[in-house]
């Protein structure tokens, strides 16, 4: 029987150069960012509302008054899940099917609420539900910082000569740092010892600004994989968490 290769199992799972190098020209990975920006304002509306009425709901509920404020958040849960699942097909590509509530099996209402209570896609529509601010807050930082930093050093050449513009890397002090290597020979020692000065360097020629035009195209395709890796790991959580009981890919 031969045995598989793990080297070779690993290069299936990794990206090509050609794959990486196309991201940018993919119109999934204009639906991950259009994902991933919407997960902030959403990931605040979605916790905001849930925890208020689950809190409202639970310390109202010896007063019967907050049963029906229950009821209604997780409701709402329900419902957003619903959307959400649309949207990770659509913009993720996910695979989430339909999720089977087992009402038709319960006649009575009480038996209804309680196959409804116990299923595990309503826990895990709230489980999303709620982690759906820390995604929000994770994917706005990381795009905020992508698209703020590649167009930045990409548009240098458009603005590096205008006047009161400074461009380039600016440090309040130089950093000087002794870095050597001793090795003991005998009665000797052998080594090595140099000097490494870091300093401000600021761009006011042509080809520094379109080298820093050069490193924001670096930038940005090293961004736009790392938003689409994170597309992919939020397709396989909306999988997980809104379909519990489904082999996740």
């Amino acid at each position: 029987m031969a045995l598989s290769d793990p080297v070779s199992d690993v290069s299936t799972t990794l990206p090509s150069v050609r794959q990486v190098v196309l991201v940018p020209f993919r119109r999934r990975t204009y639906g991950v960012i259009l994902y991933l920006a919407l997960a902030f304002p959403l990931g605040i509306g979605y916790f905001v509302g849930t925890v208020v009425g689950l809190s409202l709901g639970i310390s109202l509920s010896v007063l019967l008054i907050g049963l029906p404020i229950l009821a209604a958040t997780l409701g709402g849960v329900v419902v957003v899940a619903a959307a959400e699942r649309v949207v990770a097909r659509r913009l993720l590509g996910a695979d989430i099917p339909a999720p089977s509530w087992g009402l038709s099996e319960a006649s009575r209402l009480r038996d209804q609420v309680l196959t409804v209570l116990t299923n595990p896609v309503l826990w895990g529509s709230l489980i999303f539900v709620l982690s759906k601010l820390a995604i929000g807050v994770a994917a706005f930082t990381v795009i905020v910082v992508v698209l703020s930093v590649g167009l930045s050093l990409l548009g240098a050449p458009l603005y590096y000569d205008m006047p009161g513009t400074s461009v380039g890397v600016f440090l309040p002090e130089p950093i000087q740092r002794e870095l050597s290597l001793v090795v003991p020979w005998e009665q000797f020692e052998v080594g090595i010892s140099f000097i490494v000065r870091l300093t401000s360097w600021e761009v006011s020629t042509l080809p520094g600004a379109l080298l820093l035009s050069v490193l924001g195209v670096f930038v940005l395709l090293l961004g736009m994989n790392i938003i689409t890796a994170g597309g992919w790991i939020c397709a396989r959580w909306a999988e997980l968490t809104l379909s519990p009981g489904k082999t996740v890919r």
